[in-house]
Order: structure tokens, then C-alpha cells, then sequence
């Protein structure tokens, strides 16, 4: 008799805990739909950091850690596989449709049994070129993430991301990243992706606004399948503003630790990365679209894309020529910046 009233009060806790958690978010979504409703670059700016200070204040609640977002549905939220690791990130679009972003990186400690939480600092400029090595929370560049592969090296667990900039209005960015967190703090970059006698720590896309790349992880095949982008025209090459997919696919494998590029891959519909996809969604799918003045661009329809590739062999002939530079480099583009470009420090790794 005893056993089943503790049992009952332990539902009861539970439930409860629960609840409340679910009565905070909503609180917490009002400010995010203030954000998103706001009109001004500057109140933007202040809005957005009353909503981080009020999410960094949610997160510090039991159970915070594992708690299902339901109520804000314009943040991205990643879990990894073994529970240890939280990303969760969010932009801002700017009414020159630049973006800002934000983000926690939450992180348990299982030998201390506790919570860590790290803010990221987006210091990038729009205009400015990515960085490429490694980088802390505090120097980020900047994305929305919404894959998350976890795997093992050299003993340790790292995270590789998959992100979208929506960059400026000519241009958009897809990036592959690596998360290593600790509870001493959080790293990005890492040198494992290797393409011919290339290593890079992080790899960028940049492409244009005009069109939609590809950029997702196959479960069934254990790869990082890609659009393979060109230039529109041989005459632009070089100007990443106007690369589009070609209708080619490149993809990285998994072998001894390191991601190797191999070219000219067939993309399959397997359905896997739809499972494993976590979605990005617009206030337009709660019904707030009167509440909501400002919409901002959104991820939705690259992340999509990304779950619907095809069977795909290209035909002998329609091809387009490959530029002779590496696609995997940055550029900035053909905008230059109005605002004085921010630095970012990178660091070397440990």
C-alpha cells in the first residue's frame, strides 16, 4: 500500500514539473513573437537580448535540459543521441534582410551530474568572410543549425553540425561544422573533413540567393550528402554569389576518424535524414501570422530540400563544367560591407 501511494507522488511531482515548464515557455514565446514582430533594426536588437536573457533563464530549471519545446516553434532545437549535449540557436533578420543569430550550447556534466550552459556570440558581419579554424562560444560566426551527427575520435565524442547563413540579399551560406563541448567550455572547428590533400576544419558554402542547395546526413549510408554547386555561367566563376546546383551530388564518408570527399555520388530517398531532421518552422504554422509583423526569411525550404533528394544519374553531356577553383573556399560575395567588419578569433586547437 505504501509502494503505490509513493509511486502516486512521484507521478503527481512529475506532472506537475512538467506543467510548469510548459506554463514558462509560453511565457517565454511571447517575447520570442515580440521579436519576430518587431519593425525596427534597433528594437530587434533589444528585444533579442531581453528573449536570450529570459531562454538562459528558462534553461536553468530542472529538467529544462530534456524538456520538449512545443510552445516556441521559430527556434531551432538539437539534441544529441546520449542526452549529454544541447544546441539550440535562433536569427534575427534585419529589414536590409541581413542576419544575426543566437545562440546556448547546454552540456551535462555526467561525472559532476550537472548543467552547463554556454552563450554564443555571434561577432560576425554579414559581408565578412567565415572563419576557418577553430573558434570558442564567444567568437562565433553565426548560423542556424539543424542537423546534428555525433561520432567518435580518438576516444572523444565530437558533433558535426549542419547550419544555414541566409547571409545577405544576394547570397546564401550552408555550412559543416564541429561541435567539441566540455564542461570547461565549447569549441567549433576540427580537422577531419579531408578533400584530396586538403584538410579543413570547417567547410562553408556560399550560393545563391536564388537558389537551394542540398546539405544533409544520411543515416542508411553514413555520409554528408551535397549539391555540388557551379557557376551559372564560366564567366562568373569565381563569384560565389552566383553558384547554383548542377545537378551533380558530392558526399563525405566516415573512415578512421576522418570525413573523405568523394565526387559525383548518387543521392538516394531513402527517408532517413526526414527522421532525423528537426525542423526549423515558420510562425505562419501556429496561425500567428496577423500577431506576427515581421516575418523574417526562413531555413524552412533549404531544410526541406535537403530530405528530398532523387535517384539521380546525370546524363552524359548536361553537366556543367566544374570551375577550376575549390568550391570548398569562401568569398565574400559581390557586396561590400557598409559596416565596419567584426573580427574573429580563432584559436588553436588543444
Amino acid at each position: 500500500m505504501k509502494i503505490i501511494l509513493i509511486l502516486s507522488l512521484v507521478f503527481v511531482t512529475v506532472g506537475y514539473s512538467a506543467q510548469e515548464l510548459l506554463e514558462k515557455e509560453r511565457e517565454l514565446n511571447k517575447s520570442l513573437i515580440s521579436l519576430r514582430g518587431a519593425s525596427t533594426d534597433e528594437e530587434m536588437n533589444e528585444l533579442n537580448i531581453k528573449f536570450k536573457a529570459k531562454m538562459l533563464n528558462f534553461l536553468k530549471n530542472d529538467g529544462a535540459m530534456k524538456y520538449k519545446f512545443v510552445e516556441c516553434k521559430t527556434i531551432a532545437v538539437l539534441d544529441s543521441p546520449d542526452d549529454l549535449v544541447r544546441v539550440i540557436t535562433w536569427n534575427v533578420e534585419y529589414t536590409d534582410f541581413t542576419y544575426a543569430f543566437d545562440g546556448i550550447v547546454m552540456f551535462y556534466d555526467d561525472r559532476k551530474e550537472k548543467v552547463k550552459i554556454f552563450e554564443l556570440n555571434d561577432v560576425l558581419d554579414p559581408y565578412s568572410e567565415r572563419p576557418t579554424g577553430v573558434i570558442d562560444a564567444k567568437n562565433w560566426y553565426g548560423a542556424l543549425y539543424y542537423q546534428l551527427i555525433p561520432f567518435e575520435r580518438n576516444g572523444k565524442m565530437e558533433y558535426i553540425l549542419l547550419g544555414w547563413d541566409g547571409g545577405t540579399p544576394g547570397n546564401n551560406y550552408k555550412v559543416i561544422d564541429v561541435l567539441t563541448v566540455s564542461s570547461s567550455g565549447v569549441k567549433f572547428g576540427s580537422p577531419i573533413f579531408k578533400e584530396k590533400k586538403q584538410i579543413h576544419k570547417r567547410l562553408i558554402f556560399e550560393f545563391s540567393e536564388q537558389a537551394k542547395m542540398t546539405l544533409t546526413f544520411e543515416k542508411k549510408y553514413n555520409r554528408i550528402v551535397m549539391d555540388h554547386l557551379s557557376p551559372e555561367s564560366q564567366s562568373l566563376a569565381g563569384v560565389r554569389s552566383y553558384y547554383v546546383p548542377d545537378m551533380s551530388y558530392d558526399a563525405f564518408y566516415l573512415e578512421d576518424d576522418m570525413w573523405y570527399l568523394r565526387e559525383d555520388v548518387i543521392a538516394n530517398n531513402s527517408g532517413d535524414s526526414k527522421r532525423d531532421l528537426k525542423y526549423w518552422k515558420n510562425p505562419d504554422d501556429d496561425g500567428q501570422v496577423e500577431s506576427v509583423k515581421h516575418v523574417p526569411r526562413t531555413p524552412e525550404s533549404e531544410m526541406e530540400s535537403a530530405v528530398n533528394e532523387v535517384n539521380f544519374t546525370p546524363k552524359k553531356g548536361t553537366r556543367t563544367k566544374r570551375p577550376s577553383k575549390n568550391d570548398l573556399k569562401v568569398t565574400t560575395g559581390k557586396y561590400k560591407s557598409k559596416k565596419k567588419p567584426r573580427k574573429v578569433k580563432e584559436i588553436n586547437p588543444e
